[in-house]
């Protein structure tokens, strides 16, 4: 498995390929020009950017700070009144 600074230095299609081998798919998310998914590798998060009107990844973004979850988490919703 690759640490997320070796993840970097991959072209776009590498990192594509190892995605779908190695990448646990988590969640998707809008905006008015993107269609974001998520996925978890290796300790490390990476966003592969689609525009909604391709099906072609136009960006592949990656972080490991947990505090760039919220915009994902902010779609959840939790039912605790049982």
């Amino acid at each position: 498995m690759l640490s997320l600074k070796d993840f970097n230095h991959l072209t776009h299609l590498e990192k594509m390929v190892y995605l779908k081998k190695w990448g646990t798919y988590l969640a998707i998310r809008q905006t008015s020009v993107f269609e974001i998914k998520l996925f978890y590798v290796n300790n490390f998060y990476v966003e592969l950017y689609f525009r909604s009107s391709q099906d072609k990844c136009e960006y592949i973004g990656n972080f490991d700070d947990t505090t760039m979850l919220e915009p994902y988490l902010r779609g959840i919703q939790l039912d605790i009144s049982s």
